[in-house]
């Protein structure tokens, strides 16, 4: 197993797992909670839940995951695992930074609804009693036993691992593990080929939106705000960094896009149809680029993986 020197390859890459845990408060309910014997309950029925707190708690920890995944996902490809996402070495430390940011806020929400909990579990217990009087001792018995217990419920944290293959067999292996090893390393190859096209397309269509969005705007005289020039600008810088693929032609695009972009505000936009038709021009380019799928094949046919199988 020999790493390929390269820029152009898993030798320039880690996979990335964002994980996280939370207190659901759900549990399911039984025909004996609706007052009915397992028998009156057909086999292919479905009884539901029990939520033993209100959804706005739990909808605002989802919000906190998701913000973070969809942080996670906007700075990494997909990978050949679920759930996994791989991401070039040379980004990871921006990508950590801010998802350190989100486990703090995540985990400021988690200490917020434990110092709250008693309260919490109370104020429930008057409404579902209101609701359906009884119900409370069905549901008591789910509930952890202090806020303590309960924080150590939540958590957000990350694993990163170096992308690497198996030892390959010696050649006094039987010839059992010999073929499975055979059939394991074309597998491999066949997951990363997709996986490297499936990770250009993406990053393509990333760029695309963005600067035909840019376009459109540019030429049907529709209102563009700083934010969005600004946007244009780091799209160049992100590109780069994402750019495992040693494909050249959409940088170069886009360094012109962001050359052009220089000195330009909202107000030169304003008094300038010239300068709107110029941009426009120069993002039009770029998109031309960045919609070539026929150059997806090219690229995973050129890119260089790390591990040596052969």
């Amino acid at each position: 197993m020999t790493p390929k020197k390269s820029d152009n390859g898993f030798d320039g890459l880690v996979a990335i797992q964002l994980c996280t845990k939370s207190w659901p408060g759900i549990v399911n309910l039984t025909p004996k909670d609706l007052g009915l014997e397992d028998k009156e309950v057909p086999e292919f029925y479905h009884l539901g839940n029990k939520k033993l707190y209100p959804a706005e708690w739990r909808q605002a920890f989802n919000r906190k995951v998701s913000e973070a995944r969809r942080f996670l996902n906007d700075n990494t490809f997909d990978f050949v695992l679920e759930w996994v996402r791989c991401s070039p070495k040379g980004r990871m430390a921006k990508t950590i930074e801010r998802l350190e940011q989100f486990k703090v806020e995540y985990l400021a929400l988690a200490d917020e609804f434990c110092e709250k909990y008693d309260s919490i579990r109370e104020d429930w217990k008057a409404f579902c009693e209101l609701k359906w009087p009884g119900s409370w001792e069905k549901m008591a018995p789910h509930y952890p036993a202090n806020s303590q217990v309960l924080r150590h419920k939540f958590d957000m944290f990350w694993t990163i691992t170096e992308i690497k293959a198996a030892e390959p067999p010696t050649k006094t292996s039987s010839q059992e593990i010999l073929e499975a090893y055979s059939r394991a390393k074309a597998e491999l190859e066949s997951k990363c080929k997709e996986a490297v096209e499936l990770a250009f397309l993406d990053y393509q269509k990333r760029i695309l939106e963005v600067v035909t969005g840019l376009s459109v705007s540019l030429k049907e005289g529709k209102v563009i705000r700083n934010e969005s020039l600004e946007k244009v600008r780091n799209l160049h810088n992100w590109a780069r960094e994402m750019n495992i693929f040693g494909y050249k032609p959409i940088e170069e695009e886009l360094a012109k896009l962001k050359a052009g972009l220089d000195g330009v505000d909202i107000q030169s936009l304003k008094e300038s149809d010239g300068l709107k038709i110029q941009l426009a021009g120069l993002a039009d380019q770029v998109a031309a680029v960045a919609s070539k799928v026929e150059d997806v094949t090219m690229v995973s046919k050129s890119y260089k993986r790390m591990i040596d199988l052969s």
